[in-house]
């Protein structure tokens, strides 16, 4: 099958390798010809050829964006507030039709006046076809301020199919406490740094946790991964025992995750800006948890849909002391961390599988096509025949 000629994928990040979500999606879309191509405001001659190292035959299908690459269009798929705002007035222009996944982040800052801004604009655009949310605080807002936009609810992120292979994640090597044997609790904190000390990640508490878990006399084992170092804050007391790893590609992330006992996710709402927040989980937190992490979250906004506390997942406040007391009663109890990972693997499996997340999204875009004027003749080549071919 011929890629569905003029339906195309607008961004600003793709084809970097650091961005592991665009990659899983976009790569799963151009891979199943859904769409033409990835056109990205990126610097190719950068970014490209590590891409194409991984995945040769897809180079020649990302492009740099100009507008006149939109001239024929039949659809744009966009991630970000970010993103619909900036390639909006190209969009209408030249009568494309779009879809915009809205993610947390990426401009999406509700009750700013910069972000209800540009999301009024993009809202009240007739070529808008579709908004895709993937929390529920964003799907309840659009759906206030703009009752006549179809909003299609995804919860969750795209993951990589690379962790949803067969036997993937499921494991028996875990921590599980000083009296049946040596060993190490396997602890891992895993985002990308956007403060000095990583306050809205939570950073700061995962270090304070390292520290309380370590006077309980629990042997542990960090793990940083992101963009954090020994100078962000002073670690120098839990010496060899904290190490860092930086910027990790999907593949050297996921050799990582399967290592892990517990993955640490202590973030913060309303810290980047007064109505800044992140999703939840976060997309590393679920990639941690599909290679058979055991979760440990916070959940601020009670965005939580998926998991149960307690028996899939621990939901703790952002508070090293309350982080330190869930985890030892995990610890303590028979075949704790185990019990807590494999469950969170079962319901990670389930939610953030391919038909959750990818065939629903080409379920919205062939929805969208066939309400724009611009898809008649696009449908013959509709998901229905994709899906036969796998």
């Amino acid at each position: 099958m011929s890629p569905r000629q003029g339906v195309v994928i607008l961004d600003d990040i793709f084809p970097n390798l650091a961005t592991g979500f665009r990659i899983a999606e976009f790569n799963w879309l151009m891979q199943r010809d859904a769409v033409s191509h990835v056109l990205t405001t990126q610097p190719l001659l950068e970014t490209l050829p590590l891409y194409v190292a991984q995945y040769p035959e897809l180079a020649d299908r990302v492009r740099p964006y100009s507008p006149d690459a939109l001239q024929g269009a039949s659809l744009a798929w966009m991630t970000f507030l970010n993103n619909a705002a900036h390639f909006l007035n190209d969009l209408e222009a030249t009568d494309t039709p779009f879809v915009v996944t809205l993610y947390p982040g990426g401009g999406l800052n509700l009750g700013t006046p910069e972000a209800d801004d540009k999301l009024a604009a993009v809202l009240a655009s007739p070529l808008l076809q579709s908004v895709i949310t993937t929390q529920p605080f964003v799907t309840e807002h659009v759906r206030a301020i703009a009752p006549h936009v179809v909003v299609d609810e995804i919860y969750g992120v795209v993951v990589s199919p690379t962790y949803l292979g067969p036997g993937a994640g499921f494991r028996d090597d875990y921590y599980a406490g000083s009296n049946v044997g040596s060993g190490t609790l396997r602890l891992c904190f895993a985002a990308h740094k956007y403060t000095p000390r990583g306050e809205d990640k939570g950073y700061d508490i995962f270090i304070d946790a390292v520290r309380g878990l370590r006077a309980e006399g629990i042997p542990v084992e960090a793990h940083v991964i992101g963009g954090f170092t020994e100078d962000d804050i002073d670690v120098t007391d839990l010496g060899e025992c904290l190490t860092f790893h930086g910027e990790l590609t999907t593949r050297d992330l996921k050799s990582a995750f399967s290592t892990m006992d517990l993955v640490l996710s202590p973030n913060r709402p309303r810290v980047l800006e007064p109505n800044a927040f992140d999703g939840f989980p976060l997309g590393s937190v679920i990639e941690a948890a599909l290679c058979g992490a055991g979760i440990v979250a916070t959940d601020a906004l009670a965005q939580n849909r998926l998991f149960m506390d307690g028996r899939n997942i621990l939901i703790v406040q952002p508070s090293a002391d309350d982080i330190v007391h869930r985890i030892a009663e995990l610890i303590a109890a028979p075949g704790g961390i185990k019990r807590l990972a494999q469950a969170g693997l079962a319901v990670a499996r389930h939610g953030y599988g391919v038909n959750g997340q990818l065939w629903s999204r080409l379920n919205v875009m062939e929805t969208a096509l066939a309400m724009s004027d611009a898809a008649s003749g696009q449908m013959t080549n509709g998901i229905r025949a994709l899906r036969s071919g796998g």
